[in-house]
């Protein structure tokens, strides 16, 4: 056992093919390991995120943004040579398509990877042995290591409608979820990209009528502005890394950093501050001052990974200042909607086919789904989309791996959010302490890693990740 290293990535999706990828073309590879990546099979590759699915679901990054790595072929290549337009938008179908066959290079360059269609039922950890089994259909498998990268964690449910008659808890993939809905009275919860999905979804290819999409805020996610190329000035992780003192850094300093390079590129910190509660007349600001904003949006996008390095060394009560007061205004600008989507939702708006309703205030069932809003207005619907995102409470995923990994104690979950992970995205057990043999990668690491879902900061926690488990076993093989 201790001489054959056997790997297993739970999670097929773009973390896990990101960790594969790292893993097999790095100098210290060698043909020693076998690798089993887990997945059910309309997932291998693609993930949830890029499922197969409408092709008006758009990415909201430009196309020439989009990739798996730096090597060919990059995703644009791909959409030439497989005979689909590189349009500055496409579908996340395509990206998922584009995903699954840089999978099976990597499946074809190596022998010693496996895919493993089949979900996993169990997994235990025996600390004397440093090893893992885990258990698939039945059958134990023993590993030395384990990259957890399961992608998106279970749905909110806000206002507990689970189960109800005609209450879709989950939309995806939309063409199954929601295509019986469109004779209907139709409601969504929620107002971010989830919904935007189902709006368009709907409208577009369904020629639904009506869509009422309700909310709290009834705000969504901002427009995006043209490219900038920003080149950060103060806001560095050499600067940044010089604020850390006893293994913390102050919210109070990360700040006026942040503050002093929007000033250093004439951004002005109020456009945080634009939002009036009117929907349309916000998306309208952003088409009209999209200079200024996308200005601001790509400062952040640029921050981001930066910020989300040093982010583990907040405090708890600075954590919980951030997330209470400064993340609200990052989320909506951090990722935008594309232009043409903008447009058609001012568009469906104007019309009266789309009716953005904020201030919920109950939901009943008893015959209709009877939604009443906090002025005293009134909506019966037949059906109701739950589009409110996932949620980051590992504890509200009561089945699948992640229920058993916190039964055994194999992982504890963060106040913030996902599981307990160090520095260097090892599992920490309440039972067994920094589980090194195991890594988390994407969703579950929420309360450690700041707003790290997008490819290239996944990509880039990939590339840490693997070469952390180079080093270490450098380390072991050095001691023997």
């Amino acid at each position: 056992m201790k001489q054959q290293r056997r790997i297993a990535i739970i999670g097929g999706g773009f973390s896990g093919i990101s960790i594969l990828n790292h893993l097999v073309n790095s100098a210290d590879y060698d043909n020693s390991f076998t690798i089993d990546v887990y997945d059910e099979e309309t997932m291998m590759g693609n993930g949830h995120a890029y499922q197969e699915d409408s092709m008006h679901l758009l990415l909201n990054i430009p196309t020439h943004d989009m990739s798996f790595d730096n090597t060919e072929p990059n995703f644009e290549s791909w959409l030439l040579s497989n005979g689909y337009t590189a349009d500055t938008y496409v579908s996340r179908t395509l990206f998922g398509r584009y995903l699954r066959d840089r999978l099976h290079e990597l499946c074809t360059a190596h022998e010693n990877i496996n895919l493993k269609y089949s979900t996993i039922d169990d997994l235990q950890y025996d600390a004397s042995e440093r090893c893992f089994t885990l258990f698939s259909e039945g059958t134990g498998h023993l590993y030395t290591h384990v990259f957890l990268t399961v992608g998106q964690l279970g749905y909110n449910d806000p206002y507990q409608l689970q189960g109800s008659s005609s209450y879709i808890f989950d939309p995806y993939p939309i063409e199954d979820k929601l295509s019986q809905c469109a004779g209907m009275k139709i409601g969504i919860l929620g107002s971010g990209l989830s919904a935007i999905d189902c709006i368009r979804y709907l409208i577009i290819e369904k020629d639904a009528r009506e869509v009422h999409a309700f909310s709290r805020s009834g705000e969504m996610p901002s427009v995006r502005g043209p490219h900038s190329e920003l080149e950060l000035r103060y806001f560095t992780s050499d600067a940044l890394q010089k604020m850390i003192s006893n293994d913390e850094i102050s919210l109070k300093e990360v700040k006026a950093l942040f503050l002093k390079e929007l000033a250093s590129h004439n951004i002005d910190w109020r456009l945080f501050y634009r939002r009036t509660g009117n929907t349309i007349q916000d998306l309208t600001y952003d088409l009209e001052h999209s200079e200024a904003v996308g200005q601001l949006q790509y400062v952040i996008s640029k921050v981001n990974p930066i910020f989300s390095d040093i982010y583990q060394y907040l405090s708890r009560s600075d954590k919980r200042r951030f997330l209470d007061r400064y993340h609200p205004f990052i989320e909506e600008n951090h990722s935008p909607m594309p232009i043409p989507v903008a447009e058609k939702i001012i568009e469906w708006a104007n019309s009266g086919k789309l009716h953005i309703i904020e201030g919920i205030d109950s939901i009943d069932t008893s015959e209709f789904f009877d939604i009443s809003t906090v002025d005293g207005k009134g909506f019966a619907m037949d059906v109701l989309i739950n589009a409110t995102g996932p949620s980051g409470d590992v504890l509200k995923n009561d089945s699948g791996i992640i229920s058993k990994i916190l039964e055994h104690f194999l992982a504890s979950p963060d106040e913030f959010g996902g599981v307990l992970v160090d520095q260097n995205n090892h599992v920490i057990s309440a039972k067994t302490g920094t589980v090194e043999g195991m890594f988390v990668l994407g969703a579950l690491t929420y309360g450690s890693n700041y707003l790290s879902q997008s490819v290239h900061l996944l990509n880039s926690d990939a590339k840490k990740i693997a070469q952390q488990f180079y080093a270490e076993r450098k380390q072991k093989e050095a001691q023997h």
